[in-house]
């Protein structure tokens, strides 16, 4: 089944020393071709990871270097982009009623909405996800 796939498991098969890199490369060795979903804030949010140096352990890549990074895993054919539709609006504001603000709502609620507007899985070290009661979540565990 394709995936969207949540920004912890793209930066953790990124970068090779993160703490979650090899449960990232078990799951991604087991994808097939068109079923790893990719978008604009996931995309986002791993250029923006590479290039910290907090979340890179002093060792962040120059702008060009995650570009790169990012060019290369998008151009696996295992990959495919996705872009949110008219579908996606209702379920994002289904996700973020009646919860309380936090500081990943709204990425989280957005990366739900996606899965769930388009009849995919979503994929995350994060079990958060839970409470989206999503029709199809994978919590991968380091």
């Amino acid at each position: 089944m394709k995936s969207v796939v949540d920004v912890n498991v793209l930066f953790a098969l990124l970068v090779d020393g993160h703490p979650h890199h090899a449960a990232a490369w078990k799951w991604w060795q087991q994808q097939v071709d068109g079923h790893v979903g990719l978008c604009w804030l996931t995309r986002m949010a791993v250029l923006r990871l590479l290039t910290n140096s907090k979340a890179m352990g002093g060792q962040p890549t120059t702008p060009e270097e995650a570009l790169v990074a990012w060019d290369a895993l998008a151009a696996d054919p295992r990959c495919l982009w996705l872009e949110a539709d008219a579908a996606h609006e209702p379920f994002l504001r289904q996700f973020v009623t009646g919860r309380q603000s936090s500081p990943n709502l709204w990425s989280d609620a957005w990366l739900a909405a996606l899965a769930a507007s388009n009849g995919l899985r979503l994929t995350s070290f994060d079990a958060d996800f839970r409470s989206f009661h999503l029709a199809n979540f994978v919590h991968l565990k380091p």
